[in-house]
């Protein structure tokens, strides 16, 4: 969990936590390294010591994507993947590794770190199942392939076009090319929808959020590992579609929680750090989608993306009502020298609230607007 150190504790509505010691990579004198990185019990072992996130394995990790998605160098990114595996082991850098090492060509190793990221419960499970299906599939392994490639469609992977042209599935399509088909309506066959049924994976791992919900700054200590939102999941997330990554730093995102749900719309939170910028403090959106995961509405009610921008503080009440709080924060440092880290508030001061409502049909209106219309 990534603690903030930045607030004076006499502002309570920004008070948080401090940060809690541990050593890296090790528990109870178990220590993982490159020798045990794929021995089950050992990861295990570390990962459950109940260590806060750390911050160099998550710096680590958004090194390697970069590397790896960006600049396409699966070989370095492999390298810093291990690295953050090291300094904490967790589900996402195993998968993204797993994902580099088949780009290599070492299918047995990416196979290693996608059964790792399974048993560190990575989500979706549809992907990392898919992605086992492949790389079982290029080994030769047909059986095996057939097996997990059933399974990812039957948790939800609904891509049919990559079912049908995926290079990595030639040897499955060519091993029986009528029985793979066969194959793929057959395991379709529970969902006459396959984006309905990839949609309602998703959404579903949004839990109900208790009313009233309260996104300050201290909020910020629930944006845990286990709510990570997978880069697998960016056709849900515009901010990931639109991310822009540096050669240091990137982006992570975090499920908040589940809104309101009704025949037509879904309404979600999630939360955004940017550390590209050095801000550490999240931005909460709130969203709404149709029942196949279109966006229909989104609007910013918590955090700000950048420096100039007043800091939100949203409530939302049990009737849907949203509160936004705005604030102008005035840092013992300059952040744009000094950071946020280490830079306690000094003042903050109200620039007044905005309130909003949530149509029928999942559009977000200021309350003024919504009252003149009656």
């Amino acid at each position: 969990m990534r603690q903030l150190l930045l607030f004076v504790t006499t502002v309570i509505l920004f008070a948080c936590n401090g940060p809690s010691e541990n050593k890296k990579g090790s528990a109870s004198g178990v220590t993982l390294t490159e020798s045990n990185l794929y021995s089950e019990d050992t990861v295990l072992m570390v990962a459950n010591a109940g260590a806060a996130r750390d911050k160099e394995a998550d710096k680590l990790f958004l090194q390697a994507i970069d590397v790896f998605r960006n600049k396409k160098d699966p070989s370095q990114a492999v390298a810093l993947f291990k690295k953050s595996i090291l300094a904490q082991p967790q589900a996402r850098a195993y998968y993204e590794m797993g994902n580099a090492l088949g780009d290599q060509g070492k299918l047995q190793e990416g196979l290693q770190a996608y059964d790792i990221a399974d048993i560190l419960d990575y989500k979706p499970l549809n992907k990392l199942l898919y992605n086992k299906a492949c790389l079982y599939a290029r080994s030769g392994e047909l059986a095996k392939a057939k097996q997990y490639l059933i399974s990812a469609i039957e948790f939800g992977y609904g891509n049919l076009k990559n079912l049908q042209k995926d290079k990595d599935l030639d040897k499955l399509r060519e091993d029986a090319p009528y029985n793979f088909n066969d194959l793929i309506m057959t395991a379709m066959s529970g969902s006459s929808d396959p984006d309905k049924l990839q949609w309602a994976v998703f959404s579903h791992e949004f839990t109900q959020v208790k009313f009233p919900l309260l996104l300050d700054m201290k909020y910020a200590d629930h944006m845990t590992e286990d709510k990570i939102i997978s880069y697998d999941n960016e056709r849900y997330v515009p901010e990931m579609r639109d991310y822009s990554f540096s050669r240091d730093v990137g982006g992570e995102y975090y499920r908040v929680g589940l809104v309101r749900a009704n025949d037509s719309n879904r309404t979600l939170i999630y939360g955004v750090v940017d550390e590209m910028g050095g801000n550490i403090l999240p931005v909460y959106y709130i969203a709404s989608f149709n029942n196949k995961g279109t966006l229909i509405d989104k609007l910013l009610i918590g955090g700000q993306k950048i420096l100039k921008d007043p800091y939100k503080v949203a409530t939302i009440t049990a009737n849907y009502d949203i509160e936004i709080s705005n604030f102008e924060l005035t840092y013992s440092k300059d952040p744009n020298e000094e950071g946020y880290e280490d830079n306690p508030i000094r003042s903050q001061k109200p620039l007044g609230k905005d309130h909003y409502a949530i149509r029928e049909d999942g559009h977000f209106v200021k309350k003024d607007v919504v009252l003149g219309m009656r």
